[in-house]
């Protein structure tokens, strides 16, 4: 059965990464308002987003094996 609410998160999952980060903000607050996600689905979507932003720091602080 189509759930709205899987498919939206889904959606802006996907999106993190290929759309500005406020642009996936905006979006989920405006589902969220709208009484379709719920403050969890935000955490995850904020996460997702926070972990696409913290990869190249944690990729670039790793030393060098062999050097």
């Amino acid at each position: 059965m189509f759930e709205l609410r899987l498919f939206i998160k889904q959606g802006l999952l996907d999106a993190v990464g290929n759309m500005a980060d406020y642009q996936v903000i905006l979006n989920a607050a405006g589902w969220h308002e709208k009484g379709v996600l719920t403050e969890s689905d935000l955490s995850e979507i904020q996460g997702h987003i926070d972990n696409k932003n913290i990869a190249p720091e944690a990729v670039e602080s790793e030393p060098d094996e062999g050097v």
